[in-house]
Formats: C-alpha cells, sequence, structure tokens
C-alpha cells in the first residue's frame, strides 16, 4: 500500500477511535442564566444543548444547571460555578458548587471518573458528593459511596519529601460516607460530619429529586 494512503487509513482510524471514545453530554435540567464556552465562542446555554469534550459550562447568579453524561456522570451545579469537561472523564472545577453523582452506566462508562480543582484532584468509585472549589480552597462532602484524594502532593505544589510526616497521608486520601475533607492552601483537614445539617444537603438532594424527572431520564436513555 502507498504510503500516503496508509497515512490516511490510519488517520481516518485514529478519528474513528476518538470519536467513539469521546465522552458527550446533555444539559437536563436550566434555571436562570448560564453559558456554554465551546471551540472559542460562548453562548447562551439552553435546555437540551449537547455537551463535548472541551467545552466548559458557567451557571450565572442565582441559576442552576443539571447535565448528564455518557459514561455515568451526572452533575447538578450551583449558581457562579464553572465546570470543563475533559477527555477520558475527566472533569475541571474552577469555582463554585456541584453536587456530582457517578454510576457505572452510560455509552462509555468505565466505571473510572476524577474530578479536578485547583488544589486537588478526586478519583471517583460509584459515588455521590459535593465540591465547593475556588483558587486557594476545595471542600468536598461525601454523601455515599467512596472518593481517593489522588496525587495530593503534586497538585498542591507541596514539596514531596518522605521524612515528612504527613507524607503518606497527603498522598492517598481515602473518605467514606459522612465525611468532610478541607484543603486551604496549607491546612488539610478530614472532619466526620452530620449529613442531615450539612449545608451542601440540599445542593445533593435536589440533583437527585431532579434526576428522577422525565426530561433527565429522557436525555440518559438518547445518551446509551
Amino acid at each position: 500500500m502507498h504510503a500516503n494512503l496508509k497515512q490516511v487509513f490510519a488517520a481516518i482510524l485514529l478519528l474513528a477511535t476518538g470519536t467513539l471514545c469521546a465522552v458527550e453530554g446533555r444539559v437536563t435540567y436550566l434555571s436562570g442564566n448560564a453559558e456554554i464556552k465551546s471551540s472559542g465562542k460562548t453562548t447562551g446555554l439552553k435546555l437540551g444543548t449537547v455537551l463535548r469534550e472541551g467545552d466548559t459550562v458557567v451557571t450565572k447568579a442565582k441559576a442552576k444547571v443539571g447535565v448528564q453524561m455518557s459514561d455515568g456522570a451526572s452533575f447538578f451545579m450551583n449558581q457562579n460555578t464553572s465546570l470543563e469537561i475533559r477527555p477520558g472523564s475527566q472533569y475541571y472545577q474552577t469555582d463554585g458548587a456541584i453536587s456530582m453523582l457517578f454510576r457505572k452506566s452510560g455509552r462509555d462508562a468505565s466505571g473510572k471518573w476524577a474530578i479536578k480543582t485547583p488544589v486537588v484532584t478526586a478519583g471517583v468509585r460509584g459515588t455521590g458528593f459535593t465540591v465547593e472549589a475556588s483558587k486557594s480552597q476545595t471542600r468536598l462532602v461525601l454523601f455515599t459511596g467512596k472518593v481517593i484524594m489522588t496525587d495530593f502532593v503534586r497538585e498542591t505544589g507541596l514539596q514531596s519529601d518522605p521524612n515528612l510526616m504527613m507524607q503518606d497521608f497527603l498522598n492517598d486520601i481515602e473518605l467514606n460516607a459522612g465525611t468532610a475533607l478541607r484543603y486551604d492552601g496549607s491546612d488539610v483537614k478530614k472532619e466526620k460530619i452530620d449529613l442531615k445539617g450539612e449545608p451542601m444537603k440540599s445542593l445533593h438532594d435536589e440533583h437527585q429529586q431532579h434526576e428522577k424527572s422525565d426530561s433527565w431520564k429522557k436525555a440518559n436513555q438518547d445518551l446509551k
């Protein structure tokens, strides 16, 4: 086969593979004003909008957005929140508050997800939790399942020193239901909490409620 023709076939195969593996989503709930940043353009978000890798959703004041992804991930974004969809079921939250549900279902479900903030990365396995993020602080509350905070030293920029007492703890933090973790740039705090009195519980409950709606169920079926 001619060399150029081989290159063409290789490019087509690579493109097809990337298309099949690419994660996409759909806006299942919208209240208030929100935007989508896609391919260098910013437009108003609408109910039913399809989201693809590389897109960023931003909610304005008093707005909330629900998103169902084809990899089994589900998001409910509070006001003034930003979430970027990255390849390989990687999600990046720069600020605001989000309720997240991850299930091993959906067209591209691999059971492996990660949520990244400016200071930490959380590896997820079949879990429901909330994340409050800013440039200097992240607070994660776990309602169901398990979360592993991975590569914590590298993500926070802390010095990697095997002689440090906190080194093992920082490298791999495991959270179970009813636990919250906060990192404020200098201290790591992990604590048991009363989920009934947790301020973020209302966002988590609202997320679960909207997931039962017809529009959300239909979007989930369309993505399978």
